[in-house]
């Protein structure tokens, strides 16, 4: 069985981050390191206003998410293991898309300074999600602020910018899941992602789907 001492999981809004990462710290016993959507104080008002609220938000989501994963610095990876369910550089995708070029550019160097102290994964999972997938998660889950205010519009860019961005990733392995057509919400199909991720060492950028994996 592959081991990986640090797996982080990402995709846009309504992919099944959570689920897929909360599943690979379960089989691996792994510390399970999940993104402080709730904790936001900004969050509800930026989703009313994003014009005043984003550069809070955005600050908010970047130092909180160095602080989760500059904790894995003070761990043994050696002996324990960590999931994510984000990368530390999604904060810029995001950040890119909701701030004014004179917010960007500052948001830049906070970051810039940030980000040596963070560790890299070993393997990162991107889930890729049709984008109506995603408006029904959205839909079914538990935030009311995202059903209310989260258009398709702003998934289906946010789609285009998660893609472009992994297209050009190769700071670590890849495994590009199509959630389009793997079910992660049936626990079978689930466990075999799961077993596969886990059984087979990850070079480049590899695919898997319900029909074939690459």
């Amino acid at each position: 069985m592959a081991f990986y001492n640090y797996i982080a999981v990402e995709g846009p809004i309504g992919a099944g981050k959570s689920i897929v990462a909360g599943a690979l710290a379960k089989k691996l016993g792994a510390r399970l390191i999940e993104s402080p959507v709730d904790e936001n104080p900004f969050i509800v008002d930026f989703y009313r206003d994003p014009r005043h609220y984003a550069f809070s938000s955005q600050i908010f989501f970047l130092l909180s998410r160095y602080r989760l994963l500059s904790s894995l610095l003070k761990m043994d990876l050696f002996h324990q293991s960590a999931v994510s369910d984000f990368v530390f550089e999604r904060d810029e995708l995001y950040a890119k898309m909701l701030l004014t070029e004179a917010e960007f550019r500052l948001y830049r160097q906070v970051e810039k300074n940030l980000r040596r102290d963070i560790p890299d994964a070993q393997l990162v999972v991107f889930l890729q999600s049709p984008v109506e997938n995603l408006v029904r998660n959205i839909s079914t889950r538990g935030r009311d602020f995202e059903r209310k205010y989260i258009s398709e519009e702003f998934l289906s860019a946010l789609t285009k910018e998660y893609t472009e961005f992994f297209f050009r990733w190769e700071k670590t392995p890849l495994l590009v899941v199509d959630v389009g057509t793997v079910d992660i919400s049936d626990a079978q199909k689930l466990d075999e992602l799961v077993s596969y991720i886990l059984s087979n060492p990850i070079k480049g950028v590899q695919y898997y789907s319900s029909a074939s994996w690459i």
